[in-house]
């Protein structure tokens, strides 16, 4: 039904505008005016075509282009795509043009970027041979905008939401890059992809998740994925340790599997894509509570997407879900709780989601030219039955969760949509169950919302497979009555959205006599039908329970004391929620149960009397939901009543005259007031009586009485004025049809037709608008002739008069939509080469408007009057706020352009929650509720009106200068809600800005103290709105005035004051993004823009001559010159601000930040300006040399003189046959050998530093080599660095004079060399910048000036003075990189001795501030360049006695060699050769520092597929020269640990299963090592060659791009042995943190053998402890590398093999924790045919024990028996402790085996009690379900179990 209705009304809409659109908003077909609304596209879109045409060919960006990019963006969200493809291509290439513009500021990058991504989203409506668009320029925009020096620095500044929008826009144009982008996207960034340059990498792989096309059709595959796909999970397998850019990679790999399902081989990714997921998850499974320091990252989102591309009957992924999933689900119990549940909900939430998109493309979704899934690959029944059934158990078990419920009950939604009957039966079980549960309330609210979210599925029925579904639904919604509970605030809520989502998908109808009629009825309808009597006392019973909870409600005596006015949050929500469930339950009733209602509701209301702050607002809020759902039977029921009772209570006039009333009137004009907020046409016979209370009750004396007699008037204003749909209901049929014509239970959960929806909507006739106009007339004229008299001084009213006459007028103000905006020629606020006009949108029917009675514009007289009232209460009294509060009301009527009544955004908000929470995703199509349907058409009239705009006029210009006044008004509230007004009017009307200014820079010249709330107020409003302050709008003229004003103010030292001046250079300082001065357009955007005439409709002007483009250009030109003129007059007006000298201290700070955020990329500073900061660098504040510091950067980079490259041939460079790879082979190869450190070729002459072969990226040769790789010509053909003073720029020439001068640098010096915080300091990254800049662009010129300085300064051990040493020669040996070499030469030969100094003076404060000098100075810098460093710092780093020097020399090398990474093999093998002998080294710390540097050294070993080893050293070398260093602690085990000893010791162990290791075993153990007849100096030796060792594998698997390798493997027994070592607690920790780091880290598949080597070797230890241990290690080695081990049977047998061994081991401890391994793999279903384990274990037990004789120590033959017993029972145990949250069928027989086994020998005794004792502890919150799995033997038994043993037993 829907294709063909929509085909057709594609046809009409194309007879009618002349082009067939894209895609429409089907909801403006549903819209009164629908009509009007067709015709007024075409004009619209022909408007908008014609000024974005012209503004472009203009070269107007601003204001017009702009202006009119925005309103496509509002034709797009109210129309849709409604435009021709040709329209469609056209703006998509003109969008992505400007987009794309060079140097084009990030405000309009933002918003072009924004247009393209609407353009774009929809990708079914243009295939990419219809569309292709050029992925470079997108990527330099990308590249110029994050990933640029002067971003890092400070110097382009963007808004932080841009990085996402140009992400978006990546997403959304990769699928239109031309199939070659592929090639040339991975020539330009794969070179970059050297794995040890973390940041580089990560940029570059986050870019090509970004750009790569990955939905190229399977025939252009080889064009696409297939170029990379392989090789990037090459690089992603190499680097397997959490590298910092999984996630992005992961995204690829994610959104690639999506786009390609069936088209790719993931089989043999899938274990470790597993086993990178399961690490994500920070799941709490540790070893000895050591933490891994290096996560994944791979967010949720990524993961949940690519299992499910990859789910199918040709993948195991399903089996390794279900695993997965087995895992998880005791980590989702409400006990257990921490960081990962997080990442858990939201992986629960997005698995089904993605699940029922797949299924939805591949079986609902209207497919174009997307490739499709192929009938083999798609997911078929079974497919999703599993699904299902592997992800059911942990949603349940998550369904009670405290945190997170809205994402599960998402999940469980989408879960109920796939498999109703599998998922709703388990959710409606534990509703009942809980439902007689009174001591745990989360449960039941948890359950309710549970059931509220598969609601939808679970009343469809039989339509969805689950048939007994709707018998449920009557039975629980008379269930949760008890629920609205006023003591229970949240089951309250949540019992209402309950009852209002089943209300919402059911007509309450009774159809209980169907069986009388319809003889096709299934035995469940039949029982509905039944059910459905009872429907009319369910609501009857509902509106006792609502009124008992407005009874308890109603406001005690002991709260009047609180504000009048205001009611608490929680009672305007439960208002809220009470009067909306209401109205859902009512709206779906049929006529009879409404008449019911309503006589009950009559009895209540009348009966009663209420106050009117709380309950009587509840009350009312009933009231109005009848009148909303029956205006008709409602008002006849209740209106004559109301308006006799307060016509009777107010017969006598004196009652007019009290200023309290008592509450029966009150109450009476509330409830009234409510009942006439209804469907105005049903209104009109009543109107004569309401408008005799009106004039009655209009001018009550007291406050609240005519304040709701306004709000009668009000509502009945409102009802016959608004256009709003009429009804809600779920069907259209009525419900008043017999049951015989009509069945209602066949529509619940019945979607609605959006095509054929029968909406009835309410529209004000000729008739409603006429009496309108009469009450208009009868009251409005009135109250402006008595405000005109008291203006005019003519007559006198009271405060209270005039309040009252204002909320009159404001309850006039209720006609909204029926008063035209006034016209008036707008008013012109700025220059454009495009006319004014307004962007009004046909969103109302024109049957009429209201007026004055003379005809004129009602708006615009009460505008001209509250101008002219607002001025006498100012003047007379100014303190009546209440007045004013009413008159801020009025302005917001006024001048609002939108006449809805909601607030759009809200309802927005609102309706995609219920939207989401009905939906069903898997069908689509817009299969809506007819209720959502209909909310969403009203949204739509809403949004029309919402996005109309009419120009500003002279009128507007006054109400907001008016409300400018009162935002600077003496009192905080006023100023706040004038305020909020105002900023409203300022996103209304743009450039309106303008108007405020003149006035602001009034209120900014006079005193602060003596006007100190209007000062304040112009602060505030020049800090709003908050999303783009008016302090920086794009406007030099603007700001030009403003700044200077804001600096010049007269200083206040008002606490308030001095606050919002600080929030003002903060806003500046983060929200004044960078403004193009000097804009140029190329020619392709003019080009673009003239494709706009191509197609219909046709702009609505002339296509634009040559002349005019000529003469925009010209006009472009003229504004770039003004641009420039302004820009400078602004910083000049600064500067002379800043040079007069007479600034307070604090305004002279906002002026020179004011200066350093004018930082231009594209334009110096002026020499004033240069001076200036120069100067300020040796002020005596540090907040103001802090500034300085950052302008001196920022000039310095300005005044940065270009470089010259060249382009060279690598080959060029190479050796003699050797020869350039054309295979992609990353690592360390003969054709990269040059780019290495040499000793012997390094640059020591002039001619060699000259060469052209010193390449500064790191990264260059190490991947692949570049198609051109560019160099930095020879310093000879660089900017000169020996200028005199007269070949300077002026800016350059204040540099000069500046550091020329051995006072200022002295002073600069002493400044920088204090302390700013103690204990907090650190390297400063811009001081270090500013001194590279400086002797970058000067050369050594200064050096002389600071060289003493230095020496001075790394002499001195105080701390400040040390960092600032660091930070000079880090700047002075980073800005030496275009050095010619006599002057590297020179300096070096200073730096040297410095350096000595300072490495020989280090302090425990300063290392960290060495190394990173270092580190910084070697940063992208060839290492041949910078020799004389690295041969220093290598220079015999052990040659001081002190420890603490050496660690230090070593941690200063260390960050000198870090950012060489590949490219020093040769210093690493010197490094490993001279560390020999120190890896013994007595001191810990040189050990530790020692193992972090050849973690480092080692980090460069990894191999690709098909390439070559390192050069650096070998890991696999490194452990076999230490391993036999260490086999002296072997032979000491050995001796140690026979099995006789060990024997012995198990002899002394306690009986009780909780002290396993007895101190006699230890000290026993202890003395005989001691006995070892092994040298001490030689063990020890041994021992501290061990914990080198240790901190280097440790430092290895934290930093490394690699995890567990085979060869840290070899040192496991070993760590297993010596961690027990309690002789040594510094090794102890050591080995724990190694085993730790070892257990949670990655192991790839091929290094599982050797690591399941190592652990069974172990487990075969002499030693009982290293067999302990290592039953440890495995336990949480193979939970982390889990999916690995299972994706082999023999390492999963393996695994199975030593758990079993180590279960019968003759050592009790190690028994034990075998047991726990086993229960932990039973638990994560890693063992399968448990039912054979379970027999074998149970065979076990009933081994036979030889009777105990008297006296006697047992034998060994018993203690063998007694020990497989007892393995036995552990693996019985082990069974019961797997399931900590459930019951198993098996496991109440396990119970009665072991309740045979209490009375054995011990420890089986023990082993059971604590077993049970934990079984009863976890199962202890469900126990009332669970022990329905048990017998009643069985109990028994299980009582037995858990009593503990009677003392005299």
């Amino acid at each position: 039904m829907d294709g063909p209705q929509g085909s057709i009304d594609t046809d009409v809409c194309c007879e009618e505008s002349g082009f067939k659109p894209q895609k429409e908003i089907v909801f403006n077909k549903l819209l009164p005016f629908a009509k009007e609304l067709e015709e007024d596209a075409t004009r619209l879109l022909s408007d908008i075509k014609a000024n974005i045409g012209k503004s472009v060919l203009l070269r107007e960006l601003r204001p017009g282009c702009g202006i009119w990019t925005a309103r496509l963006s509002k034709y797009i969200k109210v129309y849709g795509l409604k435009f021709s493809k040709e329209d469609h291509i056209a703006f998509i290439h003109l969008m992505y043009e400007l987009t794309t513009i060079p140097s084009l500021e990030p405000w309009l990058v933002s918003k072009f970027a924004n247009v393209s991504i609407c353009l774009l989203k929809k990708k079914e409506l243009l295939s990419p041979d219809e569309l292709q668009l050029p992925w470079k320029p997108l990527f330099e925009l990308c590249e110029r905008i994050m990933n640029t020096s002067l971003t890092a620095i400070g110097m382009y500044r963007y808004f932080s939401s841009l990085e996402n929008t140009l992400k978006n826009l990546v997403h959304a144009a990769r699928f239109y890059f031309p199939p070659e982008a592929t090639q040339e996207m991975l020539d330009a960034w794969r070179p970059r992809l050297c794995p040890f340059d973390g940041v580089n990498i990560e940029n570059n792989i986050e870019f090509l998740e970004w750009f790569l096309p990955i939905a190229l059709p399977p025939e252009k595959s080889h064009l696409g994925y297939k170029l990379w796909f392989e090789e990037l999970m090459n690089l992603w397998k190499v680097c397997h340790n959490a590298p910092m850019w999984e996630n992005e990679i992961m995204w690829l790999m994610a959104r690639l599997a999506h786009h390609n399902i069936g088209y790719i081989d993931w089989e043999p990714y899938i274990p470790l894509m597993f086993t990178r997921f399961l690490q994500s998850l920070y799941l709490p499974v540790s070893y000895k509570q050591v933490q891994q320091t290096r996560l994944h990252k791979i967010e949720a989102a990524p993961m949940a997407l690519w299992i499910v591309a990859v789910l199918g009957r040709h993948s195991s992924a399903q089996k390794h879900l279900d695993r997965l999933m087995k895992t998880l689900e005791s980590y989702f119990h409400p006990a257990n709780f921490g960081r990962w549940f997080i990442k858990l909900k939201d992986f629960l939430k997005k698995l089904p989601m993605y699940f029922i998109q797949r299924l939805h493309f591949e079986r609902h979704k209207h497919l174009t030219w997307e490739t499709p899934v192929p009938d083999s690959h798609k997911l078929t029944e079974d497919d999703i039955t599993n699904f299902v059934e592997s992800v059911k158990p942990v949603a349940l078990q998550a369904m009670f969760s405290k945190l997170g419920l809205t994402e599960i009950n998402q999940a469980m939604q989408h879960l109920a949509t796939l498999r109703p009957n599998i998922v709703i039966p388990l959710v409606v079980d534990r509703m009942y169950a809980n439902l007689e549960t009174v001591t745990e309330p989360h449960k039941l609210t948890a359950a309710m919302q549970c059931m509220v979210a598969v609601a939808r599925p679970m009343v469809q029925g039989a339509r969805l497979g689950y048939k007994e579904g709707p018998t449920h639904v009557i039975p629980l919604l008379m269930s949760v009555l008890p629920g609205i509970d006023p003591n229970d605030v949240r089951k309250c809520f949540v019992t209402f959205q309950f009852i209002a989502t089943f209300s919402t998908l059911i007509p309450i109808v009774d159809s209980s006599q169907a069986s009388n009629y319809w003889s096709d009825l299934t035995e469940e309808e039949e029982t509905v039908c039944l059910a459905t009597a009872d429907f009319e006392d369910f609501v009857l019973q509902f509106l006792d329970r609502c009124f008992t909870l407005i009874d308890s409600s109603s406001l005690e005596v002991t709260r009047l004391e609180r504000e009048n006015d205001r009611r608490s949050k929680l009672e305007n929500m439960a208002e809220c929620a009470l009067g909306s469930t209401v109205t859902a339950l009512l709206m779906q009733t049929s006529p009879s149960i409404f008449k019911s209602a309503l006589r009950k509701l009559h009895a209540l209301v009348i009966g009663r009397i209420m106050e009117t702050k709380v309950a009587g607002q509840f009350v009312a809020a009933i009231v109005r939901s009848f009148s909303k759902v029956n205006a008709e039977e409602t008002l006849k029921s209740l209106v004559p009543q109301f308006c006799s009772r307060i016509l009777i209570l107010t017969e006598n006039d004196e009652i007019l005259k009290d200023e309290t009333l008592d509450d029966e009137l009150l109450y009476n004009l509330l409830i009234l007031s409510e009942i006439v907020d209804c469907d105005g046409k049903c209104l009109i016979p009543y109107i004569p009586s309401i408008l005799e209370v009106l004039d009655r009750t209009l001018h009550l004396t007291c406050r609240d009485g005519y304040v709701f007699s306004s709000k009668i008037l009000r509502n009945v204003l409102y009802s016959l004025s608004f256009i709003m749909p009429l009804e809600y209901r779920s069907s259209t049929e009525s419900y008043d049809s017999h049951v015989k014509d009509y069945l209602p239970i066949r529509d619940w959960g019945k979607p609605g037709n959006v095509h054929n929806l029968q909406m009835k909507w309410h529209v004000p006739d000729e008739e409603e608008i006429k009496h309108v106009q009469d009450i208009v007339n009868r009251y409005l004229p009135v109250e402006l002739e008595r405000i005109s008299s008291y203006i005019n001084d003519k007559s006198q009213m009271t405060r209270e008069e005039l309040q009252c006459s204002l909320h009159i007028i404001n309850g006039i103000l209720g006609c909204r939509p029926l008063l035209p905006q006034w016209d008036e020629p707008p008013v012109k606020l700025f220059d454009s080469c495009l006319k004014t006009s307004p962007f009004k949108l046909a969103a109302e029917c024109n049957k009429g408007y209201v007026t004055m009675p003379d005809g004129t514009n009602v708006r615009k007289v009460l505008a001209e009057t509250m101008v002219r009232l607002q001025q006498k209460i100012l003047a007379c009294t100014e303190d009546d706020t209440k007045s004013l509060f009413c008159l801020i009301t009025i302005w917001d009527s006024i001048i609002r352009v939108s006449n809805t009544r909601s607030n759009f955004d809200a309802h927005w908000k609102n309706f995609h929650v219920v939207k989401k929470l009905l939906e069903d995703k898997l069908v689509g199509q817009k299969r809506h509720m007819r209720a959502v349907l209909v909310d969403r058409a009203y949204l739509q009239y809403e949004s029309l009106q919402e996005r109309s705009t009419v120009c500003l006029t002279e009128t507007h210009s006054l109400i907001m200068l008016s409300l400018l006044t009162l935002s600077t008004s003496h009192y905080s509230e006023v100023r706040s809600r004038a305020q909020q007004t105002l900023f409203t009017a300022l996103d209304t009307f743009s450039y309106s800005y303008l108007v405020l200014v003149p006035k602001l820079l009034e209120y900014l010249k006079e005193d602060s103290k003596e006007h100190h709330d209007q000062f304040k107020g112009a602060l505030y409003v020049l800090l709003g709105p908050k999303q783009n302050p008016l302090v920086t709008r794009h406007d030099w003229t603007m700001l030009n005035s403003l700044w200077p004003a804001i600096v010049l103010a007269k200083p206040s030292e008002k606490a308030s004051v001095i606050n919002l001046l600080d929030n003002l250079v903060e806003t500046v300082h983060k929200h004044f993004p960078t403004i193009t001065i000097n804009l140029e357009i190329p020619d392709t955007c003019l080009a673009s823009a003239r494709k706009l005439w191509n197609s219909s409709p046709l702009p609505s002007v002339d296509p634009i001559s040559d002349t005019e483009v000529e003469l925009g250009l010209q006009k472009l030109h003229e504004n770039s010159k003004y641009n420039l003129e302004q820009y400078l007059s602004l910083l000049n007006a600064l500067m002379d601000a800043l040079e007069q000298g007479n600034l307070h201290w604090r305004y002279h700070i906002m002026a020179l930040s004011f200066v350093r955020d004018l930082v231009h990329p594209d334009l110096a500073y002026p020499p004033r300006v240069v001076k200036y900061f120069l100067n300020t660098l040796i002020h005596d504040s540090l907040e103001v040399r802090k500034i300085a510091i950052r302008g001196t950067v920022f000039l310095l980079k300005q005044q940065k003189r270009p470089h010259k490259k060249i382009v060279i041939d690598p080959r060029s460079l190479l050796k003699d046959g050797i020869k350039l790879e054309s295979k992609i082979i990353p690592g360390e190869r003969d054709d990269n050998a040059w780019v290495q450190y040499k000793g012997s070729t390094r640059p020591l002459t002039a001619e060699e530093w000259d060469k052209p072969r010193y390449v500064h990226d790191m990264y260059h040769g190490y991947y692949s080599w570049p198609k051109e790789l560019q160099v930095y010509a020879p310093s000879s053909d660089q900017p000169s660095l020996s200028r005199s003073h007269e070949e300077l720029s002026d800016g350059e020439k204040e540099v000069d004079i500046f550091f020329s001068s051995q006072g200022n640098i002295d002073k600069l010096v002493k400044y920088l060399a204090l302390e700013e915080k103690k204990g907090k300091d650190k390297f400063n990254g811009y001081r270090f910048i500013m001194f590279k800049g400086l002797f970058r662009n000067h050369g050594d010129a200064y050096l002389r000036y600071f060289s003493h300085h230095l020496e001075e300064l790394v002499a001195d051990k105080n701390e400040s003075s040390q960092r600032c040493a660091a930070e000079i020669i880090a700047g002075i040996i980073r800005g030496s990189k275009h050095w010619p070499f006599e002057k590297v030469s020179s300096m070096w030969k200073f730096l040297s001795p410095v350096i000595e100094t300072a490495l020989s003076n280090m302090t425990e404060e300063t290392v960290g501030d060495w190394g990173v000098c270092f580190a910084t100075a070697s940063e992208c810098r060839d290492p041949n360049r910078h020799h004389w460093l690295l041969e220093l710092l290598m220079k015999d780093p052990f040659r001081d006695e002190a420890s603490f020097i050496q660690c230090g020399r070593l941690y200063a090398l260390q960050g000198a060699l870090n950012q060489q990474e590949w490219r020093v093999s040769e210093l690493f093998h010197r490094l490993m050769e001279y560390f020999k002998p120190f890896l013994t080294h007595p001191f810990q710390n040189v050990r530790d520092r020692l193992g972090s540097v050849i973690s480092n050294i080692l980090e460069t070993d990894i191999v690709f597929p098909d390439g070559p080893r390192t050069k650096s050293p070998h890991i696999s070398d490194f452990v076999d020269s230490i391993l036999p260093q260490l086999e002296i602690l072997h032979q000491t085990s050995e001796k140690t640990n026979s099995p006789t000893k060990n024997h012995v010791v198990q002899k002394g162990v306690a009986k009780s299963i909780d002290n396993i290791k007895s101190e006699a075993a230890i000290e026993e153990a202890m003395k005989l090592l001691k006995s070892i007849d092994v040298s001490s100096d030689e063990k020890d030796v041994a021992i501290r060659l061990l914990k080198t060792v240790c901190r280097w594998l440790t430092g290895s698997l934290t930093r490394a791009v690699y995890g567990g390798v085979p060869e840290f493997f070899k040192f496991f027994h070993i760590v297993c042995l010596m961690e027990n070592y309690d002789v040594d607690e510094e090794l102890c920790k050591c080995c724990t943190s190694l085993l730790g780091m070892l257990a949670q880290t990655t192991t790839l598949p091929e290094y599982i053998p050797p690591a399941m080597e190592s652990i069974s070797m172990a487990s075969k230890s002499n030693s009982w402890q290293v067999r302990s241990t290592c039953v440890e290690f495995m336990q949480v080695f193979v939970f982390h590398n889990m999916p690995t081990i299972l994706g082999n049977k023999c390492w999963a047998d393996n695994v199975k093999e030593i758990v079993l061994r180590l279960l019968e081991d003759e050592w009790l401890d190690v028994r034990v924790k075998a047991s726990q391994v086993l229960s932990g793999l039973l638990h994560c279903d890693f063992i399968d045919s448990t039912m054979e384990l379970m027999d074998m274990f149970k065979l076990k037990a009933k081994t036979n024990l030889p009777r105990k004789k008297k006296n006697l120590a047992p034998d060994s033959k018993s203690q063998e028996l007694l020990r497989l017993r007892h393995s036995g029972i552990l693996g019985l145990c082990a069974f019961v402790s797997a399931y900590p949250y459930d019951v198993p069928d098996f496991v109440p027989d396990v119970f009665l085996i072991l309740g045979e086994h209490l009375n054995d020998p011990q420890p089986i005794p023990a082993t059971i009690r604590k077993t049970l004792g934990d079984f009863k502890r976890t199962h202890h919150d469900n126990w009332q379900i669970h022990s329905l799995k048990f017998s009643e033997e069985q109990l028994e038994v299980l009582g037995d179990l858990t009593v503990p043993p009677s003392y005299y037993a």
